[in-house]
């Protein structure tokens, strides 16, 4: 599953301050994509997952997705909105305290805003490397496992449980290498949990997220409607398919520029 690297460099900075929400921040943001050597077992499972998740021509239908979610900290609420329009742009806002920030992803440009925390009252603009990174961010199907054209490999390599559930585990491979081990429920074929070790803070880390609560959507797709890891939960309150979305909420705002 790769992370994008400019929010990677965001919970790095923070990890180091120990500071919870951007931590919290990362598992929003990076609930990331895996993507034709298939091993056939593993092959089958993703397709009764896609098939399970509403099937890909449903998914394909959906051109703006809206998906609003809070967490909790020990102090406080979180309220996360994070607005896609398939390959346009991609803007997750964040509301902590009283205080918003946000990340921006387009083809072309992204920018940081996150103003939690000592020296990170600026908007940011990634570098080109870190924008193409993020470009997976602007595929409403991003970090599900929807989308087979970005999968290299898929390695079915045994059986395992997640909160009681008899579990498949794929070995799953994209294009650029990189690895995440999925967990497939045995009866209904939803991806439950995603492994993965990402490098912070110049040390390996094992990453978990778990998925629970699916629910139909319209369009006949399902989405998981809680997200759990080591931070703490995710609860989904609303996705909204193919509503209107002004393209100008792509750009930063301008009151920040001038800070």
């Amino acid at each position: 599953m790769p992370f994008p690297i400019p929010f990677c460099r965001i919970f790095e900075r923070m990890s180091r301050r120990k500071n919870f929400l951007v931590r919290i921040l990362f598992l929003a943001f990076a609930a990331g994509s895996c993507g034709s050597l298939w091993a056939q077992n593993g092959a089958e499972i993703i397709d009764k997952h896609i098939a399970a998740m509403g099937g890909i021509d449903n998914w394909n239908k959906i051109k703006t997705m809206v998906i609003t979610s809070s967490a909790k900290t020990p102090t406080n609420d979180i309220t996360l909105v994070q607005t896609i329009s398939a390959g346009k742009g991609m803007r997750m806002d964040i509301r902590y305290m009283g205080i918003s920030g946000y990340t921006i992803v387009t083809p072309t440009d992204g920018w940081v805003y996150t103003p939690f925390g000592q020296g990170m009252d600026r908007v940011t603009k990634m570098q080109p490397s870190e924008v193409k990174a993020s470009q997976e961010k602007l595929d409403v199907k991003n970090g599900l496992l929807l989308d087979k054209s970005i999968i290299a490999k898929a390695e079915y390599i045994g059986s395992d449980s997640v909160n009681t559930m008899l579990c498949y585990k794929v070995k799953v491979t994209d294009k650029a290498g990189n690895v995440q081990t999925a967990f497939f429920d045995a009866a209904t074929y939803y991806m439950v949990r995603v492994e993965v070790k990402i490098r912070s803070a110049d040390m390996d880390q094992d990453i978990f997220i778990n998925y629970s609560n699916f629910e139909k959507q319209s369009l006949g797709i399902v989405y998981p409607m809680v997200l759990s890891s080591q931070e703490g939960d995710f609860t989904v309150k609303a996705v909204e398919l193919n509503k209107p979305v002004d393209e100008n909420i792509f750009k930063p705002n301008p009151a920040d520029l001038k800070k």
